[in-house]
């Protein structure tokens, strides 16, 4: 469950990371995937001093300038799932870009090694409430819309997650936040098990990312 406000405040982000295990002393943490949800957790990882490396299946992934800016000291895999990566991991954070069922991070879980999400990360520090919205479309329309409308009635809210910034990067001023409202995504949701929200809504479920899920239910 996330934290409430006072301890977020008192302890920082740091204590929130410790309920998933994940400390500066002790955790090596695999950013599977860069990309924008990668380099997210990566600023957040390396403001919290928590050891990690990246590694993707692409050998020029988006976001590879701006990691190197981050930490250029990070460990860094392209072009493929390097096994010994994952077996020097305690923690995977697998971008939504990523399947669960790749071979490599299956193997990891066998192994008993934790894996998370950037909204598990999120929801850990975040201390306002949030708002999801996902489905197979209209998204982004009623994400920007809820935005607009806290802004309408003098909330000073927070818009991002599959839209525009990702999660981690909302996190930057609590102190000036009251709600958050983030889109989500069928591949966010199915890694996501600490996300605690004020309200939220499936819009619609049709036939999508099909080479993704083996069947409509």
């Amino acid at each position: 469950m996330a934290m409430n406000s006072d301890q977020v405040h008192s302890e920082g982000f740091g204590h929130a990371l410790a309920h998933l295990g994940i400390t500066p002393e002790f955790s090596r943490v695999l950013i599977v995937g860069l990309g924008v949800t990668g380099l997210s957790v990566a600023r957040f990882l390396f403001r919290n001093q928590v050891e990690f490396a990246v590694v993707d299946s692409r050998t020029q992934p988006p976001g590879l300038n701006d990691l190197q800016q981050i930490s250029p000291d990070a460990p860094l895999f392209l072009g493929d799932y390097v096994p010994q990566a994952f077996d020097a991991a305690t923690h995977l954070i697998v971008s939504p870009g990523v399947s669960m069922a790749t071979p490599q991070i299956q193997a990891a879980l066998s192994a008993g090694i934790a894996a998370y999400s950037d909204i598990d990360l999120f929801a850990m520090s975040v201390d306002r409430p949030v708002i999801g919205i996902t489905g197979s479309n209209g998204k982004s329309t009623v994400t920007s819309l809820l935005g607009m409308m806290a802004k309408k009635a003098g909330i000073s809210a927070m818009v991002g997650g599959n839209l525009g910034p990702a999660a981690l990067d909302l996190l930057d001023d609590q102190s000036n936040t009251q709600l958050y409202v983030l889109e989500l995504s069928s591949f966010q949701l199915e890694r996501t098990t600490h996300l605690r929200l004020a309200a939220a809504t499936i819009l619609n479920i049709s036939p999508d990312h099909m080479d993704r899920y083996s069947n409509i239910d």
